[in-house]
Formats: C-alpha cells, structure tokens, sequence
C-alpha cells in the first residue's frame, strides 16, 4: 500500500514538472547581475529615439539605482520621498542626510539630498552632493539634469549647457534635458551676437 502511494506521488510529481503541450516555456536565460542588467539598460537607453520608447527603460534604471540592498537606507528614502510629496523639505533632507551618513557609498542619497539642498537654494551644498552622486554613478543623467539646473540658477550659463549635454549623451531621449540645453544654447547664441 505505502509502495503504491509512493509510486503514485513520483508519477505526479513528474507529470506536474512537465508543462502541457499547448504551453509555451521561456528559455531559460543566465543569471545577470542588477550592475550588468543596468549597463544593458543603460547602453539601451542611449539608443532609445523617442520618450516612449525610453519609458520603460527609465523605470527599470531608476528602480535598480534606488536599490540599496538595506532596509534601513530603504526605509529612510521612502520616508524622504513620502516628505518631499507631502511638501515637507525639511523632513526630506533630513531623511536624505541620514542616507548619506549610513551609506556614503548610496548615489540615490546624494542626488536626493543635492535636489533638497537646491530646493533650499543651498548653492554650494547642492553642487557638493551632486557632484558626489556623480562619482559614485557618473551615469546619473538625473543628476546631470539637477545640476545643470542648480548651475543655471547661479548664472554659470555654460556649465549648466555642459551638464545639460552630459545628461543627453546618457539619455538623448529626456525632453526635459534636450529642451534647456537648446534654451541655453540660443541664449548663448544671442550674447555671442
């Protein structure tokens, strides 16, 4: 009796691992690091032709470069950003100040905490801390974007279409980026005449 439940859970067992005829398997594919899957995404990125076509692409980089591979970090930049959503910057950068201190290696908190300091027009912290996030991750286009901005602010009108440039050459595709470099580039047109 035992023998014969045996033989019937093995016999079970086996058909359940085989899939039925009408449905298709996905070929199984090698392991690839979120770093590798990032370049990948990356290097796609700089290929995309239209917004919507790096939609996607966006969303993944953006979702690999806020993995912080701690709960505490995750913690602190979901409670930043839930503050920055509820207009409360001061309880932002506090937050992001927290990441930067517990993970000084952490990209994401140091453009977070760059981004609080330009919105508290702290100029030179802003430029310390983007400049920071840009060592650590000199893909960052956001962080190009952020600083191009901060730079514009400042009146440094052709440091700010540098960055602006940096920014496109990561991601050719970001409205945002191609829409100030070309304002900058036409006032900067318009002083040289």
């Amino acid at each position: 009796m035992m023998l014969a439940a045996l033989i019937a859970l093995t016999t079970a067992l086996a058909v359940q691992d085989t899939p039925p005829a009408d449905v298709e398997v996905a070929p199984q594919t090698e392991f690839r690091t979120p770093e590798e899957r990032l370049d990948d995404r990356l290097d796609a990125l700089a290929e995309a032709g239209t917004p919507r076509e790096a939609a996607p692409l966006v969303d993944e980089i953006r979702a690999l470069w806020a993995h912080s591979g701690s709960d505490t970090i995750s913690l602190l930049m979901d409670r930043g950003q839930a503050a920055e959503a509820a207009d409360n910057p001061e309880i932002a950068a506090r937050m992001y100040d927290h990441v930067i201190r517990l993970d000084p290696d952490f990209a994401e908190g140091w453009l977070a905490a760059g981004r609080m300091a330009a919105r508290f027009e702290d100029w030179a912290y802003a430029l310390e801390t983007l400049n920071t996030a840009l060592t650590l991750e000199p893909r960052r286009y956001d962080a190009y974007l952020t600083l191009g901005r901060v730079l514009e602010r400042a009146e440094e009108i052709e440091a700010a279409l540098d960055a602006y440039e940096a920014a496109l050459a990561i991601y050719p595709a970001h409205e945002d980026a191609r829409e100030a470099r070309d304002r900058l580039a036409d006032a900067l047109a318009g002083r040289a005449l």
